[in-house]
C-alpha cells in the first residue's frame, strides 16, 4: 500500500468502529497511536525525499537549458562557416536536447503534484495524532464502557471530532488518480511519444535552420 493511501485510511478510519472492534482497549489504542505515528514519520521521510528529487531534477534543468544553448551557439557557427550540414546536427542535438527536458520539466511538475498531496496527508494525520493522544483516556473508557454493553453517555459527542477531520483531506482522496498519473507513462506510451516526436524532427530541423539563418542575416 502506497504512502498515500495508509495516510488516507488512517485519517479516514472511523475511531468508534476500530475501539467497538478491540478486544484489549487499553493495549490496541496505544499500538493504533503508535501506527499512526509510524505512518507519519514515513510520510515526513518521503516528503523529504521527494523534495531532494525536486531539487535534482530542477539542476537537471538548469544544465539542459545550458546545453540547448550551447547547441544552438554552436549551430549558429557552422551557419556562418557555410556547413549547412553541421548545422542541422547541432540544430538536431538542440532539439533533442529540449524534448529531453520538457519530459523533465513534467517530472518536476508531478513531483510538486506528489508532494502537494502528500504534505496535506500528513498535516492531517498529525492532527488526528494530537487529537487520539489527547483523548487516549476517554476513548480507553469508551471501549471498556462499550464491551460492558454499559451506556456512553454524552462522552460519546466527543468523538464526532474525528469525523470532521476528513474534510482536511480532499487532496488525500484524490492520490489514486495521481498515482495513475505518475504511473500511466508506460514504456509502450513512452515509445509511442518519441515516434511521434520524430515524425516531424525534419521539419523541424529545417525550420529551425531556416530561421537561424535569417537570424543571423544570411
Amino acid at each position: 500500500m502506497s504512502i498515500l493511501s495508509r495516510l488516507s485510511t488512517l485519517i479516514k478510519s472511523n475511531v468508534n468502529d476500530l475501539i467497538d472492534g478491540m478486544q484489549d482497549p487499553g493495549k490496541e489504542i496505544d499500538q493504533m497511536v503508535l501506527d499512526m505515528e509510524e505512518s507519519a514519520r514515513d510520510a515526513r521521510r518521503e516528503v523529504a525525499q521527494c523534495m531532494g528529487e525536486e531539487s535534482r531534477l530542477r539542476k537537471r534543468i538548469e544544465v539542459m537549458n545550458g546545453e540547448s544553448g550551447t547547441w544552438e551557439e554552436r549551430a549558429a557557427a557552422a551557419v556562418r562557416a557555410g556547413d549547412d550540414g553541421l548545422a542541422r546536427e547541432a540544430l538536431a542535438r538542440k532539439a533533442a536536447t529540449d524534448t529531453e527536458r520538457a519530459e523533465v520539466e513534467k517530472s518536476l511538475r508531478d513531483q510538486g503534484a506528489y508532494v502537494e498531496q502528500l504534505t496535506a496527508g500528513l498535516k492531517a494525520l498529525e492532527a488526528r495524532v494530537r487529537d487520539v493522544k489527547l483523548r487516549q483516556g476517554s476513548l480507553r473508557e469508551k471501549a471498556r464502557a462499550a464491551k460492558r454493553g454499559g451506556p456512553l453517555g454524552a462522552g460519546t459527542a466527543a468523538f464526532a471530532d474525528f469525523e470532521r477531520m476528513s474534510s482536511k483531506i480532499d487532496a488525500v482522496e484524490a492520490e489514486a488518480g495521481l498515482a495513475d498519473e505518475l504511473a500511466g507513462r508506460t514504456a509502450a506510451s513512452i515509445e509511442t511519444d518519441k515516434k511521434l516526436a520524430a515524425l516531424g524532427s525534419n521539419s523541424a530541423v529545417e525550420d529551425a535552420l531556416a530561421e537561424l539563418k535569417k537570424k543571423l542575416g544570411g
